[in-house]
């Protein structure tokens, strides 16, 4: 009688893992010792091979490697973990409660460095990207006077002192301008101004700072007639570029709105252009006032030009842009098709690219060269001269008063005389009418002695 034989079990041990390499259940995962605790993290779940062990294992020298110089974060290695997320709520924790316990101490020892980037963060909250910057460039003026120095130690003469050397001078030539130093003068009242709110010091020592006074000047340097004919044909190649200069110089756009003009702002049927946005520091922004956003007339000249915009624009392309809103915080998306771009880059332009181009530009068409804005310069100055309505120039400059209007957008133009001398003469004939119904005695006993009177006096000045 033969014996079967019973089949062999055979048994595979699995193959040893790393240190520090584990599994756990179905899923893969690393040990560390971390701030004097075994920490644990799952590194793969599901299916692994050796090639998933060899990377634990790499991931997990990286870790220690990182722990032992001291440039590990938990939280940025393994965002998902909940031991990070418990280290960190420790953390924080500590840091308020130590916080606490000094925070009168400490802030007392504020240096005036620290309160400058203080205040800096939290205007770059609230102000346009712009803004912020330029308040960052004129904090520095403070720092270089002030930096290392407490707060609580800068009395009020010293920034007197430094109100009056910060300007342009006989004694101080290299100073700035009144502006710019009135500028500098708005981050000194808000850096001590959060130091009085921070009982820092009992009162906001640049209270009595003054800004400096600015003469009113215009800066309108507007194109006649005859430059513009020259800047629209100097150069064929670039003519696109050209008919968007020449066309504002009838639409009185700043600038920044000029180069964020889209095809769905304009509507030529009904003569109106639509004011939305405007391009700064390499961002779409809503109007910086309410009265920026406004819908604005087409002038009989703009519309040719505007009409070879858009066939030049046909074919731009639908691009969503975001927007920043008005409180400089929250952000909209459009999808619009932009009627201007550079045509080196095919980019939207910028300021300083457009600036560049255009300084060329003027040179080839044989005039001289003033920046892009005195194309809306031209246009309040041409409108000024020929005896527009002031309120309707106001509302197409998107401004809420005249004093702009006065100080820096108008400037005669004698070229324009022509048609003044018509305005002034139609004046003079409609005021004329409506006296000569009013200008005669209602006493008709002496109206025929005034009449003789006045016609004898008009003989005599003849």
């Amino acid at each position: 009688m033969s014996v079967t034989a019973l089949p062999t079990t055979i048994t595979t041990t699995p193959s040893p893992l790393p240190p520090g390499v584990e599994r756990h259940g179905a899923s893969l995962r690393i040990n560390f010792m971390y701030r004097g605790k075994r920490c644990r993290e799952v590194v793969e779940r599901g299916q692994f091979d050796e090639l998933s062990i060899a990377m634990a294992a790499r991931l997990r020298q990286q870790v220690v490697d990182a722990i032992t110089e001291g440039r590990f974060d938990y939280s940025k290695r393994f965002p998902d973990s909940t031991t990070a997320k418990r280290l960190l709520a420790m953390e924080v924790g500590q840091e308020q409660a130590v916080s606490t316990e000094h925070a009168h101490e400490n802030i007392r020892h504020m240096t005036v460095a620290e309160g400058v980037e203080a205040w800096l963060m939290t205007q770059s909250s609230g102000k346009s990207k712009s803004t912020a910057i330029n308040y960052r460039s004129r904090a520095r003026h403070v720092l270089l006077s002030f930096g290392d120095r407490r707060l609580v130690d800068v009395t009020t003469q010293e920034l007197q002192q430094f109100r009056n050397q910060l300007v342009r001078s006989r004694a101080n030539p290299a100073g700035l301008s009144p502006k710019s130093a009135n500028d500098v003068l708005t981050v000194v009242r808000g850096v001590w101004e959060d130091a009085r709110k921070n009982d820092i010091t009992l009162s906001n020592r640049a209270d009595g700072i003054t800004n400096h006074r600015i003469e009113a000047k215009s800066i309108a340097d507007p194109f006649d007639l005859d430059e513009m004919q020259k800047l629209l044909w100097a150069d064929p190649q670039n003519i696109a570029s050209a008919r968007m200069v020449v066309c504002n110089c009838w639409l009185g756009l700043s600038r920044s709105e000029l180069v964020a003009l889209a095809v769905e702002d304009i509507d030529l049927p009904r003569r109106k252009i639509s004011v939305r946005r405007a391009f700064v520091q390499g961002e779409h922004k809503a109007p910086k006032v309410l009265s920026r956003a406004r819908e604005i007339d087409v002038l009989e000249p703009a519309v040719d030009l505007l009409c070879q915009i858009l066939i030049d624009a046909q074919h731009a392309p639908i691009e969503e842009i975001e927007v920043t809103h008005l409180d400089n915080l929250t952000i909209g998306k459009e999808q619009v098709r932009l009627l201007f771009r550079n045509p080196r880059t095919d980019m939207p332009w910028s300021p300083s690219a457009l600036d560049r181009w255009f300084k060329k530009h003027t040179a080839k068409a044989g005039v001289r060269y003033r920046g892009v804005n005195q194309s809306r310069h031209t246009f309040a100055s041409r409108a000024l001269s020929n005896f527009a309505e002031p309120q309707w120039l106001i509302r197409q400059l998107g401004h809420t008063d005249d004093q702009m209007l006065r100080n820096h957008y108008g400037k005669w133009m004698p070229s324009e005389m022509t048609a003044a001398s018509s305005a002034v003469m139609a004046l003079d004939k409609a005021l004329s009418d409506k006296w000569n119904e009013h200008r005669d005695q209602p006493n008709a006993e002496v109206e025929v002695e005034v009449e003789v009177e006045v016609e004898a006096r008009r003989a005599h000045l003849a």
